[in-house]
């Protein structure tokens, strides 16, 4: 090619080139906040339209290049976005406005997401900020106290546990009445605390009857964090430790001179000084304090977050590490995640998502365990003179004054229980955008899971005769699951049009394995050193798919109705009822926005809400419908068969009518008001209803029963100070809920009892709560003898009531409702202020009402019954007094050895109140300077001080009063039986972002 040639046919293209490339130039300047002109830290900016953008760092300051005429698109999370055309400016700075109240902020709702002025439906919405101020590795602990409505128990201090969350009472009986989880839009998953970006909790029908089959409890919505289009790679990096001790509350057991001057003043004198010599006054062991111990709290987080070209990115790791305040009990749990998103065509999007859990626990090799800790005679030391453990099996001639001879600190120095589990979740969703208004997306998971949990009892610990034992068992699981939705959104001048319609199909296997052994060498652990003593498993699928549609309209975004149904299956159930149904309906009117209120300036929203709709609960075991038999028995050496359940063809669903209505208010952008009340009826309960003695059975489970929820909730939230230096923020919630049976099985209703050291018992009957506590009424003590009284009911021959007396024969005494377990109400409070750079904030929970049934009273708290347990002394605050002499007026009859007329039977003197109100967290931070993080090449860095548990207030005699509300085998809801008490932590941590 020649010069000239060149210079014609090359040249121009040459010089386009070069244009093209000089002509995107670099912009700079800061984005403020134009409430207070404070810098917005991690506010993204990208040209829109593109995958170019940048995120202002610590000082609000970003750089980026551009071409003149496109446009800026500035957001920061609570601001109103602003878009700023580029025409060659060197400098633009940006002041964002803050959302009126957050009232356009969207709230995720699983399916879809809608911003909060169009909701119909009663939700409540937090980010990570208001979860994770609570050191736990548990969600629902973090969400205690912070939900009107919601009420959350952290019943045990095991490190590891898990709480109980209730979101409007508990319609159900025998099955379960927990919320379900759906984790980012598919129903299930695991997350980690430090990954979720937001958390919204779904409490009416409006919103959970999308659900259908599983959303009776409620829906808990969560979304783990993701990377924006545009948004430059950000680190976190998270640490905090801190230490944990053991919270006691009002329990005082006595030491060995109250102990023994207490049984001196009512053991028979000879038998007194036969087994009561006076050096027992030498010697004082502190049982609770070598059971407990201080524990140590850990996290390690760390994640990194960007966007690189159509690629969004977010991966993260946490490390969780708890030594329990009880020896031997300890919780490790190491989680990672990856979310990536890509834009695979122009109107076509893919995101996958992997979770990977790995845990392993350690608990107290015996329940028992920590009874010891309380029940042991101060006499008694674990320990040679020397120090050493006392081996109570060998040295049978040692003396023990305890009524069981056992050392539980040479027991749990041998033997052990632990676990260990793997849980791998992953996600795939491709999401088409072929116009503005529709989108077809497809979200499929795929988890599986693996855990193994040993028992071992070493023959150093027990007699020569058991030998001691190894159990294991091993559960494996896994599960398939595709939600697939199309839907669409469109506006037609006022009018605004949205719905969807959607598929979905699941099916899982579980596969369970336990074997014991016995008579296994000191110090093995394999099961191969074992003689084989009993074996048991099961192999169960479950499979299920649903189809549903939601539509919503709007007119001039006053007016809004959404209706949604929804047709689930499941192999739980008989074929015939398999399929449930599941319609719903709700409405909204935003009264603040029609014309004659659209001058009132103090007023942001005024909103009014109404819902009704069915949604269902199937929480119960596999194949209840079917005949089912037990191999486990053998007749002439051959396995036999021997029937333990009924079939039941006709078992169905069991479903929950909802209806709310609600008020939504905010005024002069600092007020935020809601006001919620509800009636929830479950009907076609899960019951396991008893059955003739003559079938041959215990019980059978059917639909049958009937239980209603009613109340009212309050959330008020305010902004009392807000300045460039100072705001002030305080959030308060209540909510009221009464528990009433509607219908039960047969009319005289039902009992549910639980062992003690008697039958503790509560009453299912129509008008009740579902759990009334069912004894004999405790009238006090009578002055005159010290004598234990009770009420006697009389009679006459049709039944009716003709008086009510006293009597101190516990075997006259009439069973009776004497209070429930259920709270009146319960709620919590919240605040945070920050002054400059520092921000210290609180959260406090409160319940009211319920009745608390102490079971640990009944030996330890028994007037001389037990002459070889400790007691609980009663200089606790209460005002407690024994009862020495005639005319005295105590709360505890007097004292005889071996027991004074049953007064340690179940009744309800052992029923105690169990309000409270808890600080449940206090948290001192301090953000450092954009100066000094700059310096650090950071975008920020916090530094923080923290305590939990710090305060309870509270009647209740025991450890703890937040007694779980879900009965088990071995205890009913509201039960008080020694529970691992939870703990009161320090923490310091620190969380930088580079």
């Amino acid at each position: 090619m020649n010069l000239k040639s060149f210079l014609r046919t090359q040249l121009p293209a040459f010089l386009l080139l070069a244009g093209s490339a000089h002509a995107q130039t670099a912009v700079q300047g800061t984005v403020l906040s134009a409430e207070d002109k404070s810098p917005l830290p991690g506010a993204t900016v990208v040209v829109e339209g593109t995958t170019r953008g940048t995120s202002a760092g610590a000082d609000g300051r970003y750089a980026l290049e551009a071409v003149p005429g496109e446009v800026l698109v500035f957001s920061f999370v609570g601001f109103e976005d602003r878009k700023v055309t580029y025409s060659n400016q060197t400098t633009i700075d940006v002041e964002l406005e803050p959302q009126s109240n957050s009232l356009d902020e969207v709230v995720v709702m699983g399916y879809s997401s809608q911003r909060k002025t169009e909701l119909s439906s009663a939700v409540v919405s937090l980010d990570a900020e208001q979860l994770t101020d609570v050191t736990s590795p548990d969600i629902g602990n973090m969400l205690q106290g912070k939900a009107a409505g919601v009420l959350v128990y952290n019943t045990s201090g095991q490190p590891g546990s898990q709480a109980t969350i209730r979101i409007r009472g508990t319609g159900s009986i025998t099955a379960a009445s927990d919320p379900l989880y759906v984790v980012d839009g598919i129903i299930g998953g695991t997350f980690n605390p430090n990954d979720v970006e937001t958390l919204t909790v779904l409490k009416d029908a409006g919103a959970t009857a999308i659900y259908g089959s599983e959303g009776a409890g409620g829906v808990i919505v969560v979304t783990t964090k993701s990377a924006k289009q545009g948004q430059k790679t950000t680190v976190n990096f998270k640490f905090s430790a801190g230490v944990k001790s053991v919270l006691q509350g009002r329990l005082k057991m006595m030491d060995s001179e109250e102990l023994y001057y207490t049984q001196k003043s009512y053991m028979p004198e000879v038998l007194f000084q036969a087994q009561r010599p006076e050096s027992l006054l030498g010697q004082d062991f502190d049982w609770v304090d070598a059971i407990f111990r201080t524990g140590v709290v850990q996290n390690y987080y760390a994640s990194v977050s960007g966007s690189s070209g159509k690629t969004n990115y977010y991966v993260s790791l946490d490390h969780y590490s708890e030594d329990g305040t009880l020896i031997n009990t300890d919780f490790h749990r190491t989680t990672a995640r990856i979310n990536l998103s890509t834009e695979l065509a122009r109107s076509l999007r893919m995101t996958t998502r992997v979770a990977y859990t790995n845990s392993r626990d350690y608990s107290s090799s015996s329940y028992q365990t920590l009874e010891w800790a309380y029940c042991m005679v101060p006499w008694d030391s674990p320990y040679y003179a020397d120090g050493s453990l006392i081996d109570l099996n060998k040295d049978t001639e040692h003396a023990w004054l305890s009524q069981y001879r056992y050392n539980p600190l040479f027991a749990e120095k041998y033997n052990y229980a632990k676990s260990h589990s793997d849980d791998l979740v992953g996600d795939l969703q491709l999401v088409w955008n072929p116009t503005d208004w529709l989108t077809v997306s497809s979200s499929n998971r795929f988890n599986r899971s693996g855990s193994k949990y040993i028992t071992c009892i070493d023959p150093r610990t027990v007699g020569e005769s058991e030998h001691g034992s190894l159990a294991n068992s091993l559960s494996e699981g896994w599960g398939i699951s595709s939600s697939n939705l199309v839907k669409a959104a469109h506006s037609f001048g006022d009018h605004n049009l949205g719905g969807l319609v959607g598929y979905e199909y699941g099916i899982n296997k579980e596969e369970y394995l336990d074997v014991t052994g016995q008579d296994m060498p000191e110090g093995m652990g394999s099961m191969n050193s074992t003689i084989p003593f009993e074996n048991g498993g099961y192999d169960l699928w479950g499979e299920g798919w649903s189809v549903f549609a939601q539509v919503q309209y709007s007119y001039r975004n006053k007016y809004t109705l959404t209706a949604s149904f929804r047709a689930d299956a499941s192999s739980k159930f008989a074929p015939r009822n398999r399929v449930g149904y599941f319609p719903s309906v709700a409405a909204s009117w935003v009264v603040s926005h029609e014309n004659w209120l659209r001058d009132a300036a103090w007023l942001d929203l005024l909103k009014l809400r109404a819902s009704y709709g069915e949604t269902g609960n199937s929480s119960i075991g596999s194949y209840l419908y079917l005949d089912s038999y037990s191999f486990a028995s053998k007749y002439h050496n051959k396995v036999t068969a021997i029937p333990v359940r009924k079939a039941n063809p006709y078992l169905g669903w069991e479903t929950a009518n909802m209806t709310g209505v609600g008020l939504d208010a905010s005024f002069l952008g600092r007020i935020d008001l809601t006001l919620d009340f509800y009636n929830i009826i479950n009907s076609e309960l899960l019951l396991n209803v008893p059955l003739s003695p003559s079938t041959g059975f215990f019980d059978q489970t059917a639909n049958a029963g009937k239980v209603r929820n009613r109340g009212f909730e309050i959330a008020l939230n305010t902004t009392n100070v807000k300045t460039r230096d100072v705001t002030w923020t305080t959030g308060f919630n209540i909510g009221f809920n009464r528990n009433r049976v509607l219908t039960t099985p047969t009319p005289e209703g039902f009992l549910q009892s639980s062992g003690g050291n008697g039958t503790v018992s509560q009453q299912v009957k129509v008008g009740q709560d579902i759990y009334s506590w069912y004894m004999p009424k405790w009238l006090g003590v009578d002055p005159g003898n010290g004598d234990p009284v009770w009420e006697k009911v009389v009679y006459d021959e049709h039944g009716r009531v003709t008086g009510r007396i006293p009597t101190n024969d516990y075997s006259e005494a009439t069973n009776q409702v004497v209070g429930v377990a259920t709270p009146k109400f319960s709620g919590g409070v919240s605040t945070s202020l920050r002054v400059f750079n520092f921000t210290l904030s609180g959260v406090a929970n409160f319940v009211y009402g319920n009745k608390i049934f102490n079971n640990d009273r009944l030996t330890m708290d028994a007037d001389g019954a037990f002459l070889t347990h400790n007691s609980v002394s009663l200089d606790n605050g209460l005002k407690w007094k024994r009862w020495e002499k005639p005319g005295d007026v105590a709360t505890h009859p007097k004292a005889v050895a071996f027991g004074n007329k049953n007064s340690n039977a179940v009744s309800s003197r052992f029923l105690e109140d169990g309000s409270f109100f808890r600080i449940k967290n206090v948290t001192l931070a301090y953000d450092l300077p954009e100066k000094w993080v700059r310096k650090m090449r950071m975008q920020a860095m916090r530094i923080y001080v923290s305590g939990d548990n710090l305060a309870t207030f509270t009647r209740f005699s025991g450890m703890d009063p937040e007694v779980d509300l879900q009965g088990t085998e071995y205890t009913l809801a509201g039960m008080y039986s020694t529970p691992y008490p939870v703990g009161r932590t320090f923490m310091f941590g620190v969380d930088l972002t580079f």
